[in-house]
């Protein structure tokens, strides 16, 4: 790995850690039930929004596969479709368990701050947060386009925060409600476990100066800056606005950033 590549994963480590904490925070407290439909139906619908917008770019970018568009690709693409499909409907159905009542994708809630980190990352890729929100409908020119390699690599470095949800979850050892949490989130994490670090691999082939290296810097810690914020108004903001900004700093130092 060269030396950038390696500063960036550090980077992008950092600021999963600092996404754990804000998430662990939340788990510190003993909890009803009840607490946890908030969070879930934010979660349930970042699962399931991704869903329609991989059928539209399956569809769209299906005519070109080997004419542009390369299998090994479009092969990935349809994992995806499958992991967020199988994601939404386990999310979903805990939280029927825990309501006792049938939901729909209408009962779930996409939060301002999570509205928010779809317009940071579609300001170095709109395709990457229309597949990552729903946000909008995606064309085969735009997933199709080349210009875009760094920062769809940096995004997909951000993406998930590392799986730091899944593990903060997957960890929890109560009985009841949280038992049921952990044996949900276990599931997911052992699907995005192989996607990992794909982010890291395609930047390996991309950061051969600092130029590049700072502008791929400034992707992660501005995506990963608002994911900090959205998991905290996920959570009922377990930490105030200076505890955030600590953890900010801290990341940030990870890789000696200034």
């Amino acid at each position: 790995m060269n030396p950038y590549v390696r500063k960036l994963t550090r980077l992008a480590r950092a600021y999963a850690g600092a996404e754990r904490a804000v998430i662990a925070t939340f788990f510190k407290k003993a909890r009803k039930p009840a607490d946890h439909l908030g969070w879930l139906k934010a979660q349930g619908f970042k699962e399931y929004s991704a869903i329609k917008p991989l059928i539209e770019a399956l569809a769209a970018l299906y005519p070109n596969v080997d004419r542009g568009v390369e299998r090994r690709e479009y092969a990935e693409l349809t994992e995806k479709l499958a992991d967020e499909t199988k994601h939404a409907r386990l999310v979903m159905e805990l939280i029927e368990e825990i309501e006792g009542s049938k939901m729909t994708p209408r009962d779930l809630t996409w939060l301002p701050q999570d509205r928010r980190l779809a317009k940071v990352r579609a300001k170095y890729s709109k395709s990457y947060a229309q597949l990552l929100h729903g946000a909008g409908k995606v064309s085969a020119h735009e997933i199709g386009r080349r210009d875009q390699e760094l920062e769809r690599a940096a995004i997909t470095l951000t993406e998930g925060g590392g799986g730091a949800l899944y593990q903060v979850c997957e960890r929890l050892q109560k009985r009841g409600v949280e038992r049921k949490i952990a044996n949900v989130f276990r599931e997911i994490l052992l699907d995005e476990v192989e996607h990992k670090d794909s982010g890291g691999r395609a930047l390996a082939t991309l950061i051969r100066n600092e130029a590049a290296f700072r502008r791929a810097a400034r992707i992660i810690c501005e995506i990963s800056f608002q994911r900090l914020r959205m998991r905290n108004e996920q959570f009922g903001f377990p930490l105030d606005d200076a505890s955030l900004a600590a953890l900010e700093r801290r990341a940030r130092n990870s890789a000696e950033l200034s």
